[in-house]
């Protein structure tokens, strides 16, 4: 009989990981001081403040799971506790797997609005990555459920079958949509310096920051894909980590844009300013 992999020991590494960004969600109260701080807020940047505090709830909600599981492998039951963390139908387990399909959803729903915003609300251009977006979250979901059935191991045909399209759906969907909107920026800041006589890109820091979210969000779940690839047991713990960034790298890029709004002195208004929403920046 094969031996039991130290799962005790990488949960307890991966949850602390996964605090640790968490800690750095306490930026969600300065997301919020930049997104309310003039009282009248303009319609498109009530997307980000629902979007965020949805976010933030999730993320809250998960790291409670993270310490129910704690108790229950450590505390009340703390002679099976590698056994614990291999039995994917426990309450605290299955809640955090539909956390993070959920966080992936909210994700994508983010960056599938910023596509829209940046081709000034063409619905034309957001139609194939919505149909991405469904088929990756639906298999999510559905995955999510099939673990839940008691005696269903992580590796099983059919779980194997909807988690591998779902990432690599969502692995597409990021780049294809991200790679859009930088290239849509590009664009409008070269007709911008040729409309204006100037040789520098008005978008540059934007596009950056377009690029560093996506990478992130890109790097994170090609790990996780390799890890489940390998059947490594530190794939579902990855999944803990992973549900941190997708709140971490929302957040982050509206702190990120006000921050080099302030340094450009910047203000912008019409169809220009409300490019500059769609990428996370927050004009007065």
């Amino acid at each position: 009989m094969d031996a039991l992999p130290p799962m005790s020991k990488i949960s307890m590494i991966g949850i602390w990981i996964e605090t640790m960004l968490y800690g750095v969600c306490a930026m969600y109260g300065l997301c919020m001081l930049i997104l309310l701080r003039k009282g009248k807020v303009p319609s498109l940047r009530w997307v980000l403040v629902v979007t965020s505090t949805i976010l933030f709830f999730l993320c809250n909600v998960h790291v409670g799971a993270s310490l129910r599981q704690l108790l229950e492998a450590f505390v009340y039951a703390p002679d099976h506790s590698t056994i614990y963390w291999l039995d994917y139908t426990t309450g605290p387990r299955v809640l955090k797997n539909i956390i993070y399909d959920t966080l992936v959803f909210v994700q994508n729903f983010i960056l599938i609005w910023r596509l829209y915003v940046v081709f000034m609300c063409n619905w034309k251009v957001v139609i194939l990555p919505i149909i991405v977006a469904a088929g990756c979250v639906g298999s999510a979901y559905a995955s999510s459920a099939v673990l839940a059935y008691p005696k269903v191991d992580l590796y099983d045909p059919v779980v194997s079958s909807l988690v591998i399209p779902a990432w690599v759906s969502g692995i597409t969907l990021s780049i294809s949509v991200t790679g859009a909107i930088v290239a849509r920026l590009w664009w409008m800041g070269q007709t911008m310096a040729s409309l204006t006589a100037t040789s520098t890109n008005r978008f540059a820091s934007s596009i950056c920051i377009a690029v560093e979210s996506g990478a992130i969000s890109v790097v994170i779940n090609l790990v996780v894909v390799v890890l489940y690839s390998l059947n490594s047991p530190a794939a579902l713990t990855g999944l803990d980590v992973s549900s941190q960034l997708a709140v971490l790298t929302s957040l982050l890029i509206i702190v990120r844009v006000e921050q080099t709004r302030r340094d450009r002195s910047m203000r912008d208004s019409g169809s220009w300013g409300m490019v500059l929403i769609a990428q996370g920046e927050i004009t007065c």
